[in-house]
């Protein structure tokens, strides 16, 4: 009998033992759960926060663009020789916003469908102003004299508006706006008279 009183006390003890270990890795493998769980939703908030990041770097990007192809026959007209030095910067200047301009506009045709015929539509707006100027401007001769420099009604005279519809635009590609399919967006745009 003592034997079996033993036995019945070795086997609750190691009973006992097992559910310790039982316990003890129960809350291991919660805290390391815990642990994975919140690396995993710190690597995606860190995601989240890069792409909006680079998101708005782009957009602000493709804004400075146009309003720099905007100003480009101010820069013309503001020209104080004619000699081929100016000219070429001139002329290189000239082709290097035409390169970004593509290349921000196919940036923005990849983000987002609609922000991309708003960024169309915003060149169009003021294309045909743009190059009138620029070819005013060619024909002009090279500024001289300081008081010069004032143009008064020369160049693109839509711009600001353009650019403030396309900022408002732009705001809907963050935070929850970003969400909203493209033919909800489009329509919340135009209610807020930012697209035509």
């Amino acid at each position: 009998m003592g034997a079996a009183v033993t036995l019945a006390a070795g086997a609750a003890e190691a009973s006992a033992t097992s559910t310790d270990v039982s316990t003890i890795i129960a809350i291991l493998l919660a805290l390391l759960g815990s642990s994975v769980l919140g690396a995993i939703v710190t690597m995606i908030i860190a995601g989240l926060r890069a792409s909006a990041t680079t998101r708005r770097d782009s957009y602000a990007c493709a804004v400075q663009t146009l309003v720099s192809w905007c100003e480009y026959p101010y820069r013309i007209r503001r020209r104080t020789s004619d000699d081929p030095d100016t000219l070429t910067k001139l002329a290189d200047l000239g082709h290097d916003l035409q390169e970004r301009l593509a290349r921000q506009r196919a940036w923005i045709a990849a983000e987002s469908r609609v922000i991309s015929e708003a960024y169309n539509a915003a060149i169009a707006r003021v294309a045909q102003q743009v190059k009138a100027a620029c070819q005013d401007a060619w024909t002009q001769p090279p500024i001289e004299q300081p008081a010069q420099m004032n143009l008064g009604s020369f160049g693109p005279s839509d711009v600001g508006p353009v650019v403030l519809a396309l900022e408002c635009e732009v705001s809907y590609r963050f935070g929850l706006r970003r969400l909203l399919p493209s033919r909800l967006l489009r329509r919340r745009l135009k209610a807020r008279g930012c697209m035509p």
